[in-house]
């Protein structure tokens, strides 16, 4: 009779006829805490749960690029896009009003501040004079 290779794969327990040992609690998986590996950025799931700022930033971020405030990574500027910085802004506005009271303080600076500065901003852009105008609308 040839001799049986073990093979390390998995390993089979039968447990029939074992009726009075109570069977394994099922294992459940690990619960993510802030400053584990998978927030760390290390491990395969280095993903975390987006929270409220993520969203803020993220809305932020469009607004800016849209006014032509941050530059590509090959140091050019986008070109201005002021409908799509104003539906950016409009929705952090709508995100405002609808969140009031339920926001932390953190939460609720991070939203004011960046909305007073993003709405700003864009009215400079919408005030400012057009290339080849003179402050009067005049032509140079």
């Amino acid at each position: 009779m040839p001799e049986e290779k073990e093979d390390k794969g998995f390993k089979v327990v039968d447990r029939r006829g074992q009726e009075d040992a109570a069977p394994p609690p099922p294992s459940q998986p690990p619960v993510e805490t802030p400053g584990s590996a998978a927030t760390e950025g290390k491990g395969p799931s280095a993903l975390r749960v987006p929270q409220f700022l993520d969203l803020v930033q993220t809305l932020q971020m469009g607004a800016m690029i849209g006014l032509g405030m941050l530059q590509g990574p090959d140091g050019k500027r986008p070109p201005v896009d002021l409908p799509a910085a104003k539906d950016a802004i409009d929705l952090l506005g709508i995100l405002q009003e609808k969140t009031k009271g339920n926001l932390t303080k953190e939460e609720e600076e991070v939203l004011r501040e960046g909305l007073y500065h993003l709405r700003m901003g864009y009215m400079a852009m919408i005030n400012a004079p057009l290339p080849g105008r003179g402050k009067g609308g005049d032509q140079r």
